[in-house]
C-alpha cells in the first residue's frame, strides 16, 4: 500500500470519534437497566441512534423516532415470557448519544454512523441502530459486512427500496436497500410497492417475497430464510408490518405483516442463523399515542432475547 494511502487511512482513523466517549452515563439509558450494566465494557449490546429525516418524500417525524423509542423502552419488561428469561440484564445494554444529523444522509450513514458501528463490531459487541429514516442503514450495514463474511441481510419493509437513487439522491431513503445490496445479499419480505424494475446486484441477489402472494404464514417462510446465509444483518422498517401494528410512520401502506409473523419470521432465523446485527427504522411518532414507538421497543427487546437465547446460546457465537 503506498505511504500516501496509509498515511490518509491512519489521518482518517485517528478523526473518527472514540466510541466509549459517545456512551450515555447514568440512568436515562435504553430499557432503563442499572448504568453499571450500560457501559460499553460491560454491554454485549451497543444502541446507536439516528435522528434523521433529511430525504422523506411524504410523511415526517422519523427525526423524533429514535428518541421516542428510547423512552418507550423504558417503560418495556425486561423478563422476556418467550424464552423464559431477562436477557437485557444478563448481557447489558449501552446506550450512546445521538448522532449529529446536521449533514448529508451520505456524510450521516458513511462518515459518522459507519466509523462508529466499526468500531462497535471490532469490539466483538452487537450493533443496533435505532433511525430516523431507512438511509441511515447502510453505514452500519458496511461495518458489520466487514467484520462478518457470509453475510446476507433480511430486510423487512413495504417498499423495496431499490431505487439506484431518488431525487438525484443516491443516499435516499428510497435507495437505501440498493446502498446496502452494494455489501451483501438481501432477502425481502412485507414488499408491497416497489418499481417495475429493480432487479439488485448479479453478484449479490435480491429475493423479494411481495406481500400480495405471501401474506399467511406457510412453507414459503422457510423457504425464505433457506436462502439467507449464515451471519444475517435484521434491517426492519416499520412500514412493513401491517399499520394496525405500526401506524406512526412516514409512508403507510395497507396490508404487511401481523405482529406474530414478523416476530415468527425473527425465531426462524435466530434458530437457524446467526444475526449480528440489527436497525429498526421509520418510527415517527403520533402526537397523543404511543403505540409506535412502543411497539419499536417491544420488537428491540423480543430481539434481543432471540439472539440470546439462540444465535448465542445455540451456536457459539461472539
Amino acid at each position: 500500500m503506498p505511504k500516501a494511502t496509509r498515511r490518509a487511512g491512519k489521518a482518517r482513523r485517528a478523526a473518527e470519534p472514540d466510541v466509549r466517549k459517545l456512551v450515555v452515563r447514568g440512568e436515562d439509558n435504553f430499557f432503563a437497566i442499572p448504568p453499571e450494566l450500560a457501559t460499553f465494557e460491560r454491554a454485549r449490546f451497543v444502541v446507536m441512534s439516528a435522528p434523521f429525516e433529511g430525504t422523506v418524500s411524504y410523511g415526517g417525524g422519523t427525526a423524533a423516532g429514535p428518541r421516542a423509542v428510547h423512552t418507550a423502552s423504558q417503560q418495556v419488561e425486561l423478563f422476556d415470557e418467550i424464552t423464559g428469561a431477562e436477557h437485557i440484564t444478563r448481557h447489558g445494554v449501552c446506550t450512546l448519544k445521538p448522532f449529529n444529523t446536521r449533514c448529508s444522509a451520505e456524510e450521516l450513514t458513511m462518515g459518522r454512523i459507519y466509523p462508529v458501528a466499526r468500531q462497535i463490531v471490532a469490539a466483538g459487541k452487537f450493533p443496533i441502530l435505532i433511525g430516523g429514516e431507512h438511509s441511515v442503514s447502510p453505514g452500519a450495514v458496511k461495518a458489520v459486512a466487514e467484520g462478518w463474511p457470509d453475510l446476507s441481510i433480511f430486510h423487512i419493509d413495504a417498499h423495496s427500496d431499490l431505487r439506484e437513487a431518488y431525487h438525484d439522491d443516491a443516499y435516499s431513503h428510497a435507495s437505501a436497500a440498493a446502498r446496502m445490496n452494494e455489501y451483501a445479499p438481501i432477502v425481502q419480505v412485507g414488499i408491497r410497492s416497489r418499481e417495475a424494475f429493480e432487479p439488485g446486484r448479479p453478484d449479490k441477489p435480491v429475493h423479494c417475497y411481495h406481500a400480495f402472494e405471501y401474506n399467511t404464514p406457510g412453507a414459503w417462510m422457510d423457504e425464505a430464510v433457506g436462502k439467507l446465509s449464515r451471519n444475517v444483518y435484521l434491517t426492519i422498517d416499520v412500514d412493513g408490518f401491517d399499520p394496525s401494528v405500526f401506524p406512526g410512520t412516514g409512508t403507510p401502506e395497507p396490508g404487511g405483516l401481523s405482529w406474530y409473523m414478523g416476530l415468527d419470521f425473527i425465531k426462524k432465523i435466530a434458530r437457524s442463523r446467526n444475526i449480528v446485527g440489527l436497525d429498526i427504522v421509520e418510527v415517527a411518532p403520533v402526537k397523543g399515542t404511543q403505540v409506535t414507538e412502543f411497539a419499536a421497543a417491544r420488537l428491540l427487546g423480543r430481539i434481543i432475547a432471540f439472539v440470546s437465547a439462540w444465535c448465542w446460546n445455540n451456536k457459539g457465537a461472539v
